[in-house]
């Protein structure tokens, strides 16, 4: 006997699913937390985001800028700098990352939610 649900189908936003396509690539939202205070050149993001090598970081501010969140300023040397920062849409993304902060640090940090290691960059 097979039982057929009177539930409406579970459906997934595409909004949400187009922004964590995005967002939830590994250093992407990182990236876009680390330039909420200020803008920073390429180094201060290396920086100040470990285990990220140069060249991913590179990608993915590309992908950032191509995608309208970020953008670059070339600064005239010596030394020359790329100076990046949130365009106004990225940093529209502000409240929506600062609600991620504070659930990570009331659920994550505190050791609620364990965090699941992953020896591949997604």
């Amino acid at each position: 006997m097979s039982r057929e649900s009177t539930l409406p189908p579970v459906r997934c936003d595409q909004a949400l699913t187009s922004v964590f396509a995005l967002l939830g690539k590994r250093w992407n939202g990182v990236i876009l937390g680390s330039l909420l205070e200020r803008p920073a050149r390429f180094a201060e993001l290396a920086a100040a985001i470990p285990g990220i090598t140069e060249a991913m970081l590179s990608a993915r501010l590309s992908e950032l800028q191509t995608a309208g969140l970020v953008s670059r300023e070339v600064q005239p040397g010596p030394p020359i700098a790329s100076v990046y920062k949130l365009t106004p849409t990225g940093a529209a993304l502000r409240p929506a990352l600062m609600e991620l902060a504070t659930w990570a640090h009331a659920h994550v940090l505190s050791g609620a939610i364990v965090e699941a290691e992953s020896s591949t960059s997604v």
